[in-house]
């Protein structure tokens, strides 16, 4: 038996296992484990990347709330006289980006028949307030109440062709395929506009003036735990030779300049997460279900407004306030309808685990092709199992989802074991 090819990047390659031979986009599982995405691979993305010159050559004058709003404003009756449709999805949480969309679409069109999707989890999601705001701008409201969202994992991963677990948009976009074929959302709000505020003030306080980029990569990548566990470079197998300095220097354009160091963040997000997870994972949704989904906010004008923007005009320190021409604008149309405990399609992880997450982990995992073929290491997995029994600790049971997913992925695209039927 052979594996060859999983962790070369940017080529397609073949992988021979068996004698059977697999060609697809490769991915680096080192990365996958430790940033939630690859950066390494190609992508066509339908936003731009963010160059680090266009910040600075920023100006001192800079787009305001009020020029934000005319543009999208413009950009969503563009995309409502362009698709003519006779109603529209939006998917709806209790925070800024989704209700903006949505205040701005119902101003433009009082009559448009609006259906308003939330997905939620478990009994302390949003649903109810997110169900209040939308029938305050008279529109039909729909929850989609998941129990189990890891046994649908196979299909997902099929779809999107990545280990991911954490694929919540999968759930709005098909309910929206049942109520129609175009659907907005609020995305890139957090990305473009500071949304991120606990991760901002975490690394505001840890940073200091002598520190140097890989100091600052650090910092960005200690606001981001939940990708990555304290004993990283023990999760993988023989076959892989993890280190974190090639980590960081995936990270070291952002920040090994002269840019404010909120700037440094907005970039990484943005040309991170933002670029190689959500945005391409939402359009292979789209695609499988032939479903329009359209994000005023990432409209190439918006983003380019965004980045004119300085960090001190997105985000104030003092009263931890992120977005704030977007709440601005949100003011202007009298709309107050925004939660402060704002938790968006998430979920609980120590409930997920409690509920079905340990059951299908420990059914799914201990004989795993990733342990057989030395991929990932059999003896982090067991430790990790113990930590959780003892501490609960939500970075190693998102670990373990992780793991869970690169499992599903792995026998489906490597070694041929599974296919998108199989079930967990």
């Amino acid at each position: 038996m052979e594996v060859r090819g999983i962790l070369r990047q940017n080529e397609k390659s073949q992988v021979i296992y068996c004698g059977k031979i697999s060609y697809f986009a490769l991915i680096d599982i080192r990365n996958m484990l430790t940033l939630r995405y690859d950066p390494t691979i190609e992508i066509k993305s339908p936003i731009p990347q963010i160059d680090i010159n266009q910040i600075k050559n920023r100006s001192n004058i800079f787009p305001s709330a009020e020029d934000i709003e005319k543009e999208l404003r413009v950009i969503i009756r563009k995309n409502i006289s362009r698709f003519n449709p006779e109603r529209i999805s939006l998917a709806l949480s209790t925070g800024v980006d989704s209700n903006l969309i949505l205040s701005l679409i119902r101003d433009e069109y009082p009559k448009l028949d609006i259906k308003c999707i939330s997905v939620s989890f478990d009994e302390t999601s949003e649903a109810n307030y997110a169900k209040e705001i939308a029938e305050s701008k008279d529109t039909d409201f729909y929850d989609v109440t998941i129990d189990n969202p890891l046994k649908d994992l196979p299909l997902l991963i099929s779809i999107i062709n990545e280990p991911r677990w954490n694929l919540y948009q999968y759930y709005f976009i098909e309910k929206s395929k049942q109520l129609s074929n175009v659907l907005f959302t609020g995305d890139g709000g957090d990305e473009l506009f500071g949304g991120y505020t606990f991760r901002y003030n975490k690394f505001l306080k840890l940073l200091k003036q002598e520190d140097d980029w890989k100091q600052r990569v650090r910092y960005y990548l200690d606001c981001h735990q939940r990708d990555w566990v304290p004993d990283q470079d023990k999760i993988f197998g023989e076959n892989i030779r993890f280190d974190w300095s090639s980590v960081y220097s995936l990270l070291r354009k952002y920040f090994d300049s002269e840019l404010d160091p909120l700037d440094q963040v907005f970039l990484a997000d943005y040309n991170g997460k933002l670029i190689y997870d959500f945005v391409p994972s939402n359009d292979k949704f789209f695609n499988h279900f032939a479903v329009t989904g359209l994000s005023p906010i990432l409209d190439h004008k918006i983003i380019d407004m965004s980045y004119k923007i300085p960090p001190s005009a997105k985000f104030d320190s003092k009263t931890n306030m992120g977005k704030i021409p977007l709440r601005k604008i949100l003011s202007n149309l009298n709309d107050s309808n925004i939660s402060d405990t704002k938790i968006g399609f998430g979920m609980d992880l120590k409930k997920l685990w409690s509920r079905n997450g340990k059951e299908i982990v420990t059914s799914a995992l201990p004989d795993a092709s990733i342990f057989r073929d030395k991929i990932i290491s059999r003896e982090f997995y067991e430790r990790s199992i113990k930590k959780i029994e003892e501490t609960y600790d939500v970075r190693y049971i998102s670990k373990m989802l992780q793991l869970l997913s690169l499992e599903i992925w792995y026998k489906m695209f490597i070694t041929f074991e599974v296919s998108s039927n199989y079930t967990l």
